[in-house]
């Protein structure tokens, strides 16, 4: 192992014998760190499962001020001093477990931009530290918790307020990003994707840190397109707004979705009268029976609708005007070129 880039770039690291300890790839350990490139300047660092010290160092060398690197494990302290001391940089080492370690570090006020959390896989401790780091204040404002976990496993439990604002996988290795985020649910069936949800997503955004777009089942009607298909759609048209969108299928209501994922609050488009008594019906059941609050966006154009969409298909009248270019090259694909629109 090495450190990849920055002032330090080059030097060797130690590694652990114990072969229960698994390090981070420098594969893995590149890519995370091209996610966070923006965030390392003058950071306060903490790396809370340290192991050889590998990843808070790489921050270190990559511009951070100072890193806190924490662990239980005797060997891994005496490693991660040993590669620090290769290095002129400013540290403090803490030989105790996690709980004790985000303890000792908020009894102190102690606030950190990165916080690294690469603890032994499956083992459910990520999901505890980070409600511990949150519970005790100490994610600064603007700061990021960096998982890394089995790919095959699980993400970690959000405490409230706390978003999973970005996940990518690597090789057997997922890497998230955790962040402090407001966030709310955008819902329908999306049978498919029009402008009038962009324009709902896009008041979502001017709100809310991160907008969940959530695609739901209607037992009453028949859907033209697979959730699959229709989950794909809206991640490409919504690619424009380079924030953090999440768009999934659920097979149940929103209001599981959202206390699953403890979001508070929905955000559904109003078209016509009849459509506001109908949802301010659902706002209230929602809020009632699961503590969930409505936003109710009133439509800039409504004439635009799933339906009206897909009777304009169904005729071989353009599209254009009421779904994105993305959204009708998949219509397109989906429906057969008779339905594009083009004469």
């Amino acid at each position: 192992m090495r450190v990849i880039a920055g002032k330090y770039r080059g030097i060797t690291l130690n590694t652990l014998k114990d072969q229960s300890i698994r390090p981070t790839t420098d594969r893995v350990k590149e890519s995370m760190f091209n996610l966070i490139r923006d965030r390392l300047e003058g950071a306060e660092v903490l790396d809370l499962f340290c192991g050889s010290g590998a990843l808070g160092l790489e921050a270190l060398s990559r511009g951070a001020k100072f890193a806190v690197f924490a662990d239980r494990a005797t060997d891994s302290v005496e490693t991660t001093r040993h590669n620090l001391s290769k290095t002129d940089a400013e540290y403090q080492l803490i030989r105790s477990d996690y709980a004790a370690t985000i303890d000792k570090l908020a009894r102190e006020g102690r606030k950190f931009d990165v916080i690294f959390l690469d603890p032994p896989y499956k083992t459910g401790a990520d999901t505890a530290a980070i409600e511990l780091i949150a519970s005790r204040g100490l994610l600064a404002e603007g700061g990021v918790i960096v998982v890394e976990r089995a790919r095959d496993g699980e993400s970690p439990a959000m405490p409230k307020g706390y978003r999973i604002t970005l996940s990518r996988d690597y090789g057997s290795s997922t890497v998230e990003l955790v962040e402090k985020a407001t966030a709310c649910a955008v819902t329908g069936t999306f049978d498919p994707f029009t402008l009038g949800h962009e324009y709902l997503v896009e008041c979502a955004l001017r709100e809310f840190d991160v907008v969940y777009i959530v695609v739901l089942v209607n037992p009453a009607k028949k859907a033209g397109m697979s959730p699959e298909k229709r989950v794909k759609m809206i991640t490409q048209c919504v690619r424009k707004f380079h924030r953090k969108i999440i768009a999934e299928f659920y097979d149940g209501l929103a209001i599981d979705y959202l206390r699953q994922n403890n979001i508070e609050y929905i955000v559904r488009g109003v078209r016509n009268s009849a459509d506001l008594a109908y949802e301010q019906e659902m706002a209230d059941w929602n809020f009632t029976h699961g503590g969930i609050r409505t936003l109710l966006i009133p439509a800039r154009d409504a004439e635009i609708s799933s339906t009206a969409v897909r009777e304009r298909l169904r005729d071989g009248l353009s599209v254009e005007g009421y779904v994105d270019n993305e959204a009708s090259i998949m219509l397109r694909d989906t429906f057969g070129r008779k339905n594009d629109g083009r004469h």
